[in-house]
């Protein structure tokens, strides 16, 4: 088995913990990984070797001789958008150029180690994007670890949709009676959307974070002489994640600010009939990767409204993350927009779920838990819950399924199909990025779940021969 890695951010210090318990497992795996900067390059020369460890240059690679006619092999203008902040404001012919550039050398790369696996870090920017077509085209397994969200833990995803292994089964009697107790638990008392086990009992290990002086160079040297490579807010994002004090003063104003914009601040003064659409967390992964068209979240809100009966309102809720964040002038938009109420971002998103004739959102969490109280709901995005639901639903069907669905419950055994079909596939292990509260990730025997997780995907998933 050959397994090439994609070390997005810090994650590369995940993949080496990983490497080396594979190797104490004496598991038949070669390795290699692909960067997305230097900042670990040393480290896993070091333990793979100068010729399977690539940093991808950010500011692309011109074509080489036969290379003129490569054609990317995804959507290359949607996974563009994928990004977050880097490039985001360059010119576009340089964002295209960049692209088809980290392509080459990413196709190059993998044609060369010629790899059965492509285990993924993070999509959250093109280079995520491109391995993974890129791995889908060199005809190479990919493995996305994916969140299961309320439930806890992960599986392994055949993309970065969250679509759930071919090995996904509601069948087992075992994962039916866990799905039966787990959703009169939820329902009884719900768990947050994304949630950890006490780690306080587990050794921690190594996280090899540089010092802020060597970080701060190495973004230095990356933006100075790269055409387009110097953006405004990719400075500002550094810098406050490198000052707390000053990031938290800020955020707590911010939110003084925007809370003040709202119609509804109490349940009880909800419209009678309404549609819930509770905002995301924007930009980020979630949904910039699986539906960058609603991005602009006003193209998601236009789209409902237009769709919804005219005794209907839209309740929105801001996410209670990036009130710190999002500009004031969002919400008063908002304030603005016929059909449209602004529910207070304290407001439980579970209580307007559970008052809500239908909650509709792009991939948000919110679907998830209106699948486990069973009520009836939409995802315009692709995601998690929009398997169990016939997929993502177009905008062209929306005034359909609002018709349908609105006020509907979804039958108990099919709650239970549902869940038991996720607990089929779920690992109870941690995977993020290190260095958040408590550091649930990097240890001890997390990494050896972890390892263990991967390896069992392997064996369920397809006839490699691992012992």
């Amino acid at each position: 088995m050959r397994v090439v890695l994609h070390g997005f951010g810090s994650f590369p210090i995940v993949f080496w913990h990983m490497i080396q318990h594979a190797r104490q497992m004496q598991v038949p795996v070669e390795w290699a990984i692909i960067l997305s900067s230097n900042h670990h390059q040393a480290l896993f020369t070091d333990l793979l070797g100068a010729d399977r460890v690539i940093v991808l240059d950010q500011a692309g690679s011109a074509p080489q001789a036969g290379e003129e006619d490569w054609i990317y092999p995804g959507a290359l203008y949607r996974d563009i958008e994928a990004e977050k902040r880097t490039y985001k404001h360059a010119p576009a012919a340089i964002q295209r150029d960049r692209a088809m550039g980290m392509y080459r050398q990413i196709r190059r790369f993998m044609a060369r180690f010629a790899p059965t696996h492509a285990l993924v870090s993070q999509v959250e920017g093109f280079d995520g994007k491109v391995f993974i077509a890129t791995a889908n085209e060199q005809n190479a397994e990919v493995v996305v670890p994916t969140s299961c969200r309320n439930l806890g833990g992960i599986f392994f995803s055949p993309d970065d949709l969250e679509t759930l292994p071919g090995y996904a089964s509601a069948e087992s009697p075992k994962h039916r009676q866990a799905a039966e107790a787990f959703i009169q638990s939820f329902r009884e008392s719900p768990k947050p959307a994304r949630w950890t086990s006490d780690a306080s009992d587990d050794d921690p290990l190594e996280s090899f974070v540089p010092p802020t002086r060597v970080r701060a160079m190495a973004a230095l040297r990356r933006w100075v002489g790269t055409q387009g490579g110097f953006q405004w807010d990719y400075l500002r994002a550094s810098v406050l994640n490198n000052l707390p004090f000053v990031r938290d003063a800020v955020w707590a104003s911010r939110r003084r600010l925007n809370a003040r914009y709202c119609d509804v601040r109490s349940v009880d003064t909800l419209p009678r009939k309404f549609i819930f659409y509770p905002l995301q967390y924007s930009p980020e992964s979630s949904i910039n990767t699986p539906a960058p068209y609603f991005l602009d979240q006003f193209r998601a809100i236009d789209a409902i409204r237009f769709a919804m009966p005219s005794d209907c309102l839209l309740v929105v809720k801001e996410h209670p993350a990036c009130i710190l964040l999002r500009d004031g002038h969002f919400v008063r938009r908002l304030q603005r927009t016929a059909g449209v109420v602004v529910a207070h971002y304290a407001l439980p998103s579970m209580e307007l779920v559970k008052r809500a004739g239908l909650t509709i959102s792009v991939t948000g969490t919110a679907t998830l838990e209106a699948l486990l109280l069973g009520r009836r709901t939409v995802t315009l995005g692709s995601s998690l819950v929009s398997g169990f639901f016939g997929g993502a639903c177009p905008i062209s069907s929306l005034s359909e399924r609002i018709a349908t669905d609105f006020g509907a419950e979804i039958p108990h055994s099919d709650v239970v199909s549902s869940v038991a079909s996720i607990m089929s596939v779920r690992y109870e292990v941690e995977f993020g990025s290190p260095g958040v509260v408590g550091e649930p990730v990097l240890r001890r025997r997390n990494i050896a779940h972890l390892t263990q997780a991967f390896l069992d995907h392997i064996r369920r998933n397809d006839s490699t021969n691992i012992p």
